[in-house]
């Protein structure tokens, strides 16, 4: 899928908002090119980054109170199993849907059918935590991370594939003709390569890999830490979405895998929108002018200035944990970049 509207702005997905009408406005007022729906974590414990994509998971242990979940598969796991594979091979979407409870946030989709919102979009984007993330958060019974159980690992690898797909076709059935993006949010990857990660390279990009072919749209990684960057560069994804705030330094020493990814047609998200306290010594005008010396940065790598322009503008990662007024600020910034950059 071609794509030809640079500099749009869109999130990353996390508001500390608890009320989804007030994140809705935002996304509204700030993302009207490529809207996104907002997850309110501070809402409720079923809408954090793992247990908001574990409903139907086999052999789910949900503890509200205690806020925890894990697989426990000391007991009929292998019934439940079946029963997932019987949904699998029927393609039974909605096994996979996310429901309100996990995802008030998806209300968005009512106010984005309204004519004078939708006649503004170019692109839908939706968000699934990606495998090596989730596969390290969620746990079994004996707090293993289910990632390095290579039963668990299949099975979460065609979960998160079927939530992708699950979302993608919602999308379509409400706004056909419109392109749809979905991000697969691996803030877990910022680990691959240290001393404490048993993450194998070639199961990373093959789960990677997987979950891409499951979606028709623009798939992306969204990584909001430093990491093994010719890793990801080497997947099948289209969009690359990082930090530039924070590691565009960093990204700039991969020049190689980068040109190739530029080539073939790949996008990158520019997360130039500081989530933290540095959002206060920013504004529109530093953050376009650090864009700029980017651009010039990674131009010096013999990268066609041409290609660094196909790039979508973003905050360098959600905004759950910041107050409501510091992250308000952050969506206008964005907003206001990408309007000077269009421009």
């Amino acid at each position: 899928m071609e794509f030809i509207d640079s500099f749009m702005a869109t999130g990353i997905g996390s508001f500390p908002h608890k009320e989804e009408e007030e994140a809705i406005t935002l996304v509204l007022r700030d993302f009207p090119h490529i809207p996104f729906w907002p997850q309110l974590p501070k809402r409720s414990f079923l809408e954090g980054m793992v247990a908001q994509y574990s409903e139907g998971f086999p052999s789910l242990m949900l503890d509200k109170k205690g806020q925890k979940l894990w697989v426990d598969t000391s007991s009929g796991f292998e019934e439940e199993a079946e029963r997932f594979y019987q949904s699998i091979e029927r393609g039974d979407l909605e096994s996979f849907r996310i429901s309100e409870d996990y995802a008030r946030g998806l209300r968005l989709l009512k106010d984005l059918s309204r004519e004078e919102v939708r006649k503004r979009i170019k692109y839908i984007k939706g968000q699934v935590t990606g495998p090596i993330t989730f596969g390290l958060a969620l746990t079994d019974q004996e707090k293993r991370p289910i990632f390095y159980n290579p039963t668990l690992r299949e099975i979460l690898i065609s979960h998160l594939s079927f939530k992708a797909r699950w979302l993608e076709k919602k999308f379509h059935e409400l706004f056909p003709g419109i392109p749809t993006i979905i991000f697969f949010d691996e803030p877990g990857l910022s680990a691959f390569g240290s001393a404490f990660s048993g993450l194998n390279q070639e199961d990373v990009i093959l789960s990677l890999n997987e979950c891409f072919s499951a979606v028709e749209g623009l798939k992306g990684v969204h990584c909001c830490g430093n990491t093994d960057w010719s890793l990801l560069l080497s997947t099948k994804l289209d969009i690359l979405s990082f930090d530039a705030y924070g590691y565009l330094e960093n990204l700039s020493l991969y020049p190689r895998e980068l040109k190739i990814f530029l080539e073939r047609g790949g996008i990158l998200a520019w997360g130039l929108i500081p989530t933290s306290e540095d959002i206060q010594k920013e504004d529109a005008q530093s953050l376009v002018k650090r864009f700029e010396k980017g651009v010039e940065m990674l131009s010096k790598e013999r990268f066609d200035p041409a290609l660094l322009k196909r790039a979508i503008l973003t905050p360098s990662c959600g905004t759950a944990s910041l107050p409501i007024p510091l992250a308000e600020k952050v969506c206008r910034i964005t907003a206001e970049v990408s309007k000077r950059l269009r421009e």
